[in-house]
């Protein structure tokens, strides 16, 4: 009895193990796919965007309190365009944004305005995503934006698959879209669409091919 009481304590952990898996990202299963949202608190804004023509003055304070929330909300409000679940191929992906929205609520503004660009690696990734405390687990998606760029009219993003167990980040990948359409909340919104449809169109399938065996 008791070897059997081992036997299945080993299995069930053996299966919670699997189920952290990036695998379970391309193949049916039964570990939960979560969206947390697109994580601003690191993002530097490249250029003047007190002096963006027609939005008027635009300070970051307004940028971190207005915008931060309102690009989330995109996933919510227009959510068959900013489609998460299709990017993935999956029929449905949970929401779990109040983590995000909290770190975004509180981003630092100090030197969030600056002329160069981060750049920034796997590992800072890795240390933003070591701060978040998850009260869920399964597979976590998530945006981390790196820079808003007025001069180049691009916005770079890394894109991250977590273990929301253990915050270990097990898929990432550096994109680089360009922004474009009227007013600011629409301009920017413009690269995370680009962003979702390169992985949708494109990324998926390197993927699956790496990692879906």
């Amino acid at each position: 009895m008791k070897k059997l009481a081992l036997l299945i304590l080993a299995l069930t952990f053996f299966n919670v193990t699997q189920a952290q898996e990036i695998q379970d990202l391309f193949k049916k299963s039964e570990t939960k796919i979560y969206w947390l949202g697109i994580d601003f608190s690191h993002v530097k804004l490249i250029g003047d965007f007190n002096q963006f023509a027609e939005w008027g003055n635009v300070s970051t304070r307004e940028i971190r309190n207005e915008y931060f929330p309102d690009w989330n909300d995109l996933f919510y409000k227009e959510e068959s365009k900013y489609d998460v679940a299709g990017m993935i191929r999956k029929p449905q992906v949970s929401f779990y944004t109040d983590p995000v929205y909290a770190v975004n609520k509180n981003a630092a503004l100090e030197e969030m305005e600056t002329r160069t660009e981060p750049e920034y690696s796997l590992e800072d990734i890795q240390s933003f995503v070591n701060k978040y405390k998850f009260e869920k687990e399964g597979l976590g998606m998530m945006m981390v934006a790196e820079s808003l760029n007025k001069f180049k009219a691009t916005a770079k993003y890394h894109f991250v698959v977590i273990n929301m167990k253990t915050n270990e980040i097990l898929l990432h990948q550096h994109y680089t879209t360009a922004a474009g359409g009227f007013g600011m909340r629409n301009y920017w919104a413009k690269t995370i669409f680009n962003t979702i449809k390169t992985i949708k169109d494109s990324s998926y399938f390197d993927w699956k091919k790496e990692f879906g065996k």
